[in-house]
């Protein structure tokens, strides 16, 4: 028994091992990236009033409540921009990997059911996917959400927050401590008081939660949650609060919304953009998989005898079968339906490259084009993207005890419909769309889990990334990529050793492959800010040299030229006042550049 006992803590101490080895080596990429970031656009301004001192913080804290509601997040911003930017070099990345950490669990919840609280493989498994995933988040997205503060406090935190309160909503309030019911109390109203996007995200979590849990598990009474909704809903009042004192200012200033324009800026940001293209070829592949899984007989009895007696007795049964089966059967019509399905699903997803990758159509619906081939094409991958998304979300609810995949993808959808009637003038932002992003991509982490045995589902997924990504060289490697299932499946090895030996060579072969995109994409994005960090680390010595020679003479500084690596760059090249008054330069001082 002691023998037992002690190889099971070893087993156990190489898994957590892993799982540091991962999460470190993504902080240090994120605190090396973040050496090169600095104060963008309103950073300057809340870094410029954090030198007032802490007697201007109540006045801060007011003016977000009159602006926006945002009361806790200003005053957040106020108090860690008041170093300027070292404090946020430091903070960033730690909450990324909090971030990293949390999508894994969130993941890997079904899994830990049937495989045991502790010690299973599949959280190494999910911090690599999540790690990933922000290593191959495209300029477009990351410039924003990521790597510039004021956003980052504003769509990055409140995300990090909701997810850390529904985890620890959903496995702990069953617990009964004292201190943990205060701990969500907290986590409540600080979610509901952060953003219109993640309040809302945070309620629907709240609400979603708590029907499951109550209503249909039977496993606590829906008083429990009652006090939870009352902090949730205090802390969004002052959202409402301050969106209504906006949405009044910006009535007066004549910023109208056409429907039919937002409708349109939501598809093309969420959908159809070459940034958000990797993640909806996944999402897409996923679902197909997924269709075509809850299509296959489950005995030879069944209506396929010959293809479930293959299946049944080859090796590809054992390598193509999600993880975590539960092996409770479908009825024959819903097996039809699923495949039929994924056939069309397949087709819309063949079209979406064509039009979007290869074609490179840009993306318009307009009231001309809703009858036209490419309007309806638009309308028809909508459709069958989104209802997929919903229906597995539902069966896998069913099916696989995976309940926050649902509520992921209602939470989801929800946070971009909103914008049509909370603030529509954002819907074509890409930061705005990040926090969707993040809830889905735990939809692929967990297909990953379930399919990481399947050699075509990680081939497929490796060249349809490569695909995204448009580049020639990573897109004739995917196709070789293609070609490992067709050589493992076309030419068996009859010794199952063999076998198994190979097919893990091909995995670990694929999976190499998609790391390499993934660090390929972030070597260019550390470049990128490397390159543009030159002439404002040279304009920064300057502004230190100017201080030391006690504010006297003038300023030397090179010009920054635009760039997607950074925000508002060109403030560098005109230093307008509140500029000036952040780095302690005299209104008066002049100043000239160099190229």
């Amino acid at each position: 028994m002691l023998k037992n006992l002690g190889a099971c803590w070893r087993a156990r101490a190489k898994l957590l091992i892993r799982e540091w080895l991962i999460l470190l080596v993504f902080l240090f990429a994120m605190l090396w990236i973040h050496r090169y970031i600095f104060l963008y656009a309103d950073d300057l301004y809340y870094s410029r009033d954090a030198q007032y001192g802490l007697n201007y913080l109540s006045e801060a804290l007011l003016d977000e409540l009159n602006s926006n509601g945002r009361i806790w997040i200003g005053g957040a911003m106020v108090l860690a921009l008041k170093p300027q930017i070292e404090l946020f070099r430091i903070l960033n990345p730690l909450i990324l990997m909090l971030t990293v950490y949390i999508l894994a669990k969130i993941a890997v919840l079904p899994v830990s059911s049937h495989q045991g609280k502790t010690g299973t493989p599949a959280l190494g498994l999910a911090l690599l996917c999540a790690s990933l995933f922000f290593l191959l988040l495209p300029l477009k997205i990351a410039h924003t959400t990521i790597y510039y503060a004021a956003c980052a406090f504003n769509y990055l935190y409140p995300m990090a927050l909701v997810l850390v309160y529904a985890y620890l909503l959903f496995t702990r309030i069953s617990s009964g401590s004292r201190s943990e019911k205060l701990l969500l109390l907290m986590l409540a109203f600080l979610v509901g008081s952060s953003t219109q996007q993640a309040g809302m995200i945070g309620i629907g979590f709240t609400v979603m939660i708590s029907v499951y849990l109550s209503l249909l598990c039977r496993k606590l009474s829906f008083r429990t949650f009652l006090p939870l909704y009352g902090a949730m809903s205090l802390g969004y009042t002052l959202i409402i609060y301050g969106s209504f004192k906006r949405l009044f200012w910006e009535k007066t200033a004549g910023n109208d919304v056409v429907l039919m324009d937002v409708i349109t800026e939501l598809i093309k940001t969420n959908i159809f953009s070459l940034p958000a293209a990797p993640f909806v070829l996944l999402i897409s592949l996923s679902c197909i998989f997924w269709l075509f899984h809850f299509s296959r007989p489950d005995s030879p009895a069944d209506d396929y005898p010959a293809l479930a007696a293959t299946l049944s007795s080859s090796e590809w049964s054992r390598a193509a079968a999600p993880e975590f089966e539960d092996g409770r059967p479908l009825g024959r019509k819903q097996r039809l339906f699923n495949r039929a399905f994924a056939v069309l699903l397949g087709a819309a997803l063949m079209g979406y490259i064509y039009f979007l990758l290869y074609k490179n159509i840009p993306f318009a619906l307009t009231h001309e084009n809703l009858r036209s081939f490419s309007g309806l094409s638009v309308i028809a991958f909508v459709f069958l993207y989104l209802s997929a998304l919903v229906y597995l979300s539902v069966i896998l609810l069913i099916k696989k005890n995976a309940p926050f995949l649902f509520f992921n993808t209602i939470n989801a959808l929800g946070a971009q419909l909103m914008l049509i009637v909370v603030d529509a003038r954002f819907a074509a932002a890409y930061k705005v769309m990040f926090p969707s992003l993040l809830l889905l991509s735990v939809f692929i982490f967990y297909s990953v889990l379930a399919f990481r045995r399947n050699i075509l589902y990680l081939a497929l997924a490796c060249f349809l990334v490569a695909l995204s990504l448009q580049q020639k060289t990573l897109i004739f490697v995917g196709v070789v990529c293609l070609g490992l299932p067709l050589i493992h499946y076309l030419y068996p090895i009859e010794r199952e050793r063999e076998s198994q030996r190979r097919l893990k060579l091909m995995q670990a072969g694929l999976g190499v492959f998609f790391c390499f995109i993934a660090l390929l994409v972030f070597g260019a994005t550390l470049q990128g800010y490397y390159q543009a960090s030159i002439p404002q680390n040279y304009n920064l010595e300057a502004i230190r040299q100017y201080h030391e020679t006690e504010k006297k003479g003038g300023l030397l500084l090179k010009k920054v030229p635009p760039s997607y690596y950074g925000y508002s760059l060109g403030n560098w090249n005109d230093l307008p006042y509140y500029m000036k008054e952040c780095y302690g330069i005299k209104e008066d001082t002049p100043i000239d550049y160099i190229d």
